[in-house]
C-alpha cells in the first residue's frame, strides 16, 4: 500500500496556484491543450521551480490540490455573494470577508473553516475559482480521473441570487464555451480574450502589409522595366532619326549646283551644304580630331562666295 504524502506548505500552495494560473489562462495554447497536457505542464513547471528540499508530487496529487483549494474557493466566493446580498450597513470588505468565513464553517463540509488565506490574493480574481452556475443534475468531472460530484446542488433558501453554495469543484459546462479549461464551467478572464483577439488582429494585420509591400514591390519592378524599355526604345528612334539625317544631309552635299536653273532653289541648296559642312566641322572640333584631319572649313568659304566666284564643278 503506497505511503501518503506529506501535507502541502503555503509556499508549495502559492507556488502551486500561481503556476496552475498562467498555464490555465494561456492565450495561445490554454484553449487547445487537453486534460491530460494541462496537468503535465503543471507538474513540469512546478518541479522546475520548486525547492529542492520539498517533498516529490505526481500530477494526481497536485492536482487533487487544486480541486480542493477551488472547492473550498468557490463555496467562500458563494458565501461573499450572500454577505453582500444582505447590504449589511458600514460594512468594510474586510468585515464581509470575516463574515463570509464565518458561514463557511457553518456548512458540515468545512468546520475546519478557511485555511488558504496565504493564496488569497493571487486566486480571489481567478475566474475559474469564482462561484458560478451549475446544471440541476450530477455530472462527471472530465479531469477528476471520473470523480463524481457527491454534493448537493439544490439553491439554498437564503441566496438571494439563487446560486448554490456547494457548488461541484469540477461541473461540466453545457452552454459549449470552448474557453474553459479544466472542466470549470466559469468563463476565461476577459484578459486572455482580448489577448487571442488581439494577436487574430496582428495576424491580419501582417498578412495585409506583407501582401500591400509585395504588391507595390512588383509594381516598382514593372516600372522600372517599363521605364527601360521606354528608354531603350527612344534610343532606337534616336539612332533612326540620326541615321536619316546623316542620309539627307549627304544626299543635299551632292547636289550638283551647275544643274540647278532655278536660283532661288540653287541659293536654298547652297545655304543648306554650307550649314552641313559647318555642322559636321563643329562636330569633328568637339570630338578633338588629329590636328592634320581634313577639315571642311575651305568648302565653307567656296559656298559662302557669290554664285561667280564659285569654282567649277
Amino acid at each position: 500500500m503506497p505511503l501518503r504524502s506529506t501535507g502541502y506548505t503555503q509556499e508549495e500552495d502559492r507556488l502551486l496556484c500561481q503556476i496552475y494560473m498562467e498555464i490555465s489562462q494561456d492565450p495561445i495554447k490554454g484553449v487547445y491543450q487537453s486534460s491530460d497536457r494541462l496537468w503535465s505542464r503543471v507538474l513540469e513547471a512546478y518541479e522546475k521551480e520548486k525547492n529542492p528540499t520539498w517533498s516529490e508530487r505526481s500530477t494526481k496529487s497536485i492536482q487533487c490540490r487544486i480541486q480542493t483549494i477551488e472547492k473550498v474557493t468557490k463555496k467562500l466566493h458563494a458565501c461573499i455573494k450572500q454577505c453582500e446580498n444582505r447590504r449589511p450597513s458600514g460594512a468594510s470588505s474586510d468585515d464581509i470577508f470575516n463574515q463570509a468565513k464565518v458561514m463557511l464553517m457553518e456548512d458540515q463540509r468545512y468546520k475546519g473553516g478557511w485555511k488558504f488565506d496565504h493564496v488569497w490574493n493571487i486566486i480571489k480574481n481567478f475566474e475559474k475559482f469564482k462561484d458560478g452556475d451549475t446544471s440541476s443534475r450530477k455530472i462527471s468531472n472530465p479531469l477528476n480521473f471520473g470523480y463524481i460530484s457527491s454534493e448537493s446542488e439544490n439553491p439554498t433558501p437564503d441566496s438571494a441570487t439563487q446560486a448554490s453554495p456547494c457548488l461541484s469543484s469540477f461541473s461540466l459546462n453545457l452552454d459549449g464555451d470552448d474557453d474553459n479549461i479544466g472542466g470549470s464551467p466559469s468563463q476565461r478572464p476577459m484578459g486572455v480574450k482580448k489577448s487571442k483577439l488581439k494577436r487574430k488582429i496582428d495576424d491580419q494585420t501582417s498578412i495585409i502589409i506583407n501582401t500591400l509591400e509585395e504588391g507595390n514591390k512588383q509594381l516598382l519592378e514593372q516600372l522600372k522595366k517599363t521605364s527601360a524599355q521606354r528608354q531603350h526604345h527612344l534610343e532606337i528612334q534616336s539612332k533612326n532619326y540620326a541615321l536619316k539625317e546623316l542620309k539627307a544631309d549627304n544626299k543635299m552635299l551632292l547636289q550638283d549646283l551647275n544643274s540647278i536653273e532655278d536660283p532661288e532653289i540653287r541659293a536654298y541648296v547652297q545655304a543648306e551644304k554650307a550649314r552641313i559642312l559647318q555642322k559636321r566641322n563643329e562636330e569633328k572640333q568637339n570630338q578633338q580630331a588629329p590636328s592634320g584631319s581634313t577639315s571642311f572649313g575651305q568648302y565653307f568659304n567656296y559656298l559662302s562666295r557669290s554664285g561667280n566666284e564659285l569654282p567649277d564643278y
